[in-house]
């Protein structure tokens, strides 16, 4: 019988026996071998009488972005019944390959392989369909041969749908409030609006103060800020979910002009113009609203509003009637414990007016930052002396690892993430996969590294990362990995890492994310094979910045 092979057909999936393999995609590859008289095909050069390879590379790729299952055994006969249900497939050898199983012993790969066939005799039919493949208790002695398929399995089995791949949008969304503890609530929204499913925020601007115009007077005075976010949510199902974060802070709705604790508006969302009356986009009362103009404005200062309101955010925000309402009131409060939280209480940290602002620098507010932590967690900002205290505040590439022993730990990687690239100078650029560590002589780990680029000091981000470390209770360990330009070897400051060269946890997601990085003059992917510690390093996703929760 002839053959056609497809080789190395490759897809993420959530498969496995552990819990944090039904949560975070890995890689799975599969191999096939289909059976079928090609002769026709020969004579006739037509698709008609041979297999579509495209179709059946997409029908594995389907199981695997499909539904869960423990074994890949499983994976395996799921993938040969779908390949069985194409005309005229006969047979199939499957192969599939799981090269980042979380096995504690050095190894290459794990594959499964089966042979399955067309059989005459079975309880089961299967017949396929355009997108899915629906079961049959028919058993009325139909063979193989007319584009119905039975298998010797009795059982009735029922395969999903592919799972579609999901459209990416790009939204802006405004944050308010002014009762309570009203920083600490902001930050704990944009942490929880970051673990959404299939969402990232991708920029945080600074934090803005503003009287409460329009409310009763001695209504306490708002605090404000703007992120910006991807998601694969559409913009409904966004603000459903806005809203149960605002209702699981206290928000109520009796009174819309009214304190609150917790504000959360959709401002913009993929520039979609529309007159919903369950969301009108862009919000309506956004082109004159400093409080939303000028958080975005110093997130973003290209930013435009979409609408016949719209324009350049920056051109708006100086027209709007309240514009001298808003003040500056902090650009690092993602870090938390600097600033007066509640925006009502008589003993609130007065609003920083912003020239007074304007002449901070980078290194004077990560030293800030510093002080606020808990002390066992850094050194002194007077003690420490930064090895380029005296060169200009260039922009300079930066790499950080993350560790965790927390089961938890994707979801503070994600929150350590978005505090680094909160903090006044720093951009995120780079995101590794996620990895899984294997300890002999302890509890397995989580790993990954980002590359950022920032303005601030080695010192100064080594003692801001201290900070971020302190907010997560210590669950979490970053280390500076290497900053270009710098080299130092200060008790508080050094650079590169001296242990990295060695640690594969921190090589091989760094590798990933930038397969030409070198550390110290080796490339890493050189490090990373010399690592006594390579073969307790598998991936697990690379795709977790995004991933389903």
């Amino acid at each position: 019988m002839d053959t056609i092979r497809l080789t190395g057909v490759r897809a993420n999936g959530t498969h496995g026996v552990l819990d944090f393999e039904h949560e975070r995609a890995q890689p799975f590859v599969v191999d096939a071998t289909l059976y079928l008289d090609l002769s026709a095909a020969g004579r006739t050069d037509a698709l008609t009488d041979t297999v579509d390879y495209g179709r059946a590379a997409k029908e594995i790729v389907a199981v695997i972005e499909g539904g869960h299952v423990d074994l890949i055994e499983r994976m395996a006969q799921l993938i040969a019944d779908r390949l069985l249900a194409i005309d005229p497939i006969a047979k199939v050898d499957v192969t599939v390959h799981k090269p980042h199983a979380p096995i504690t012993v050095p190894f290459d790969d794990v594959a499964v392989s089966i042979t399955r066939e067309r059989v005459s005799a079975g309880a089961v039919e299967i017949a396929a369909t355009a997108g899915n493949q629906a079961v049959s208790g028919d058993d009325s002695g139909t063979d193989g041969t007319d584009g119905r398929i039975r298998t010797a399995d009795s059982a009735q089995v029922r395969h999903s749908s592919p799972t579609p791949r999901s459209t990416m949008h790009h939204a802006v969304v405004a944050l308010g409030g002014n009762i309570g503890e009203v920083e600490s609530t902001l930050r704990a929204a944009v942490r929880e609006i970051d673990g959404l499913p299939g969402t990232q925020v991708t920029g945080i601007s600074p934090l803005f103060r503003t009287a409460a115009w329009g409310m009763a007077d001695g209504a306490p005075d708002f605090l404000n800020a703007v992120i910006e976010l991807e998601t694969t949510m559409g913009s409904h199902e966004l603000l459903a979910a806005l809203q149960q974060i605002e209702a699981d802070h206290g928000r109520t709705r009796e009174h819309h002009w009214d304190s609150r604790p917790l504000d959360l508006d959709i401002i913009d969302f993929d520039g979609i113009t529309s007159a919903d009356e369950d969301l009108a986009l862009p919000h309506p009362r956004a082109w004159q609203r400093a409080f939303v103009l000028g958080p975005w404005d110093a997130l973003n200062p290209n930013a435009r509003l979409a609408g016949a309101h719209g324009g350049l955010v920056h051109d708006l925000l100086a027209a709007a009637p309240d514009r001298d309402a808003v003040e500056l009131a902090a650009e690092d409060w993602m870090l938390g414990g600097r600033h007066g939280s509640g925006a009502g209480d008589s003993a609130a940290t007065p609003a920083v007016d912003a020239s007074a602002r304007a002449g901070e620098t980078a290194s004077d507010m990560a030293a800030s930052a510093q002080s606020s932590a808990s002390p066992a967690s850094m050194a002194s900002a007077d003690a420490k002396q930064p090895v380029d205290q005296y060169a200009p505040a260039v922009s300079r590439r930066a790499v950080i690892s993350m560790d965790s022993t927390s089961t938890d730990a994707e979801r503070l990687f994600r929150e350590a993430i978005v505090t680094i690239d909160g903090i006044p100078g720093n951009q995120v650029e780079g995101i590794s996969p996620l990895y899984h560590v294997a300890h002999f002589d302890g509890p397995d780990a989580m790993s990954a590294v980002m590359q950022i680029e920032t303005k601030l000091p080695a010192a100064d981000l080594i003692a801001a990362l201290g900070a971020v470390e302190a907010s997560q209770e210590g669950l979490i360990d970053l280390d500076l990995v290497d900053m270009d330009g710098v080299t130092s070897d200060e008790p508080n400051c050094r650079v590169p890492w001296p242990s990295a060269r060695t640690h594969a946890s921190v090589l091989a997601p760094w590798m990933d994310m930038d397969p030409n990085a070198t550390l110290g003059g080796d490339p890493v992917s050189f490090l990373l094979a010399m690592a006594p510690d390579a073969g307790q390093v598998g991936m697990l996703s690379d795709n977790w910045i995004l991933s389903q929760r």
